[in-house]
């Protein structure tokens, strides 16, 4: 067991599974501006690196209205953060287990929508820090989001670890040195993630009770 003082946690993919009411809000988008609309596979690719990435992508390119796909995509997404969205199996039991930690959430989702995400399923309590698309930084895999919490909490990076669904995760956390771990139930694939080189890889959120210990 490998003593930890600090948890860094993803949170599209990995601790809520978002990708339902993404997608509704993507095709509702399309269809406001004439588009046909795309499949829940293709906004699953489409997701990780931000809402400007995520409207580029589902209209093909097509940046002619990107301000207003992007607006629109917004208006809707906020009324529409919970209809079908849920945290995934052992999340809360994991949180619980790991509460004497500092944890954290590094997100390129806006905090505009992640913290009422958070605190409407129950689990925003638990992070005593979380840092979206709107706070400055350069967005993962970029590591500032990790260094500016490994300094706010003044804590190693061998004790620092970062847990995600995609490989942007996995890359911000080598980047800045700490211990990366991927959960394989999110939005990428295994082979996509163990071709980036995670330390480990758990299946379901609670096996990091296999493999981490709060520190003493």
């Amino acid at each position: 067991m490998i003593p930890i003082g600090l948890l860094i946690f993803d949170l599209d993919g990995t601790l809520v599974n978002t990708l339902d009411d993404i997608a509704a809000s993507v095709n509702h988008t399309l269809e406001r501006l004439g588009e046909s609309p795309i499949t829940l596979g293709a906004v699953r690719r489409y997701v990780g690196d931000g809402i400007e990435m995520l409207m580029q992508r589902s209209f093909k390119g097509k940046t002619g209205r990107l301000d207003e796909a992007i607006s629109i995509f917004k208006d809707h997404y906020r009324l529409n953060l919970v209809v079908r969205s849920s945290l995934y199996p052992s999340v809360k039991e994991t949180l619980e287990y790991y509460r004497t930690l500092p944890m954290a959430v590094i997100t390129n989702k806006a905090m505009e929508f992640s913290k009422p995400l958070l605190d409407r399923l129950g689990i925003g309590h638990y992070f005593e820090l979380a840092i979206g698309a709107d706070h400055g930084l350069p967005l993962k895999p970029a590591p500032d989001s990790v260094l500016k919490i490994m300094k706010a909490f003044n804590l190693p990076k061998e004790r620092t670890v970062i847990v995600g669904d995609g490989t942007t995760d996995i890359r911000a956390g080598k980047s800045a040195g700490i211990i990366t771990c991927s959960v394989t139930y999110g939005f990428r694939s295994e082979e996509e993630l163990r071709k980036a080189g995670p330390d480990y890889i758990i299946p379901v959120l609670s096996d990091l009770r296999k493999i981490f210990v709060p520190a003493a």
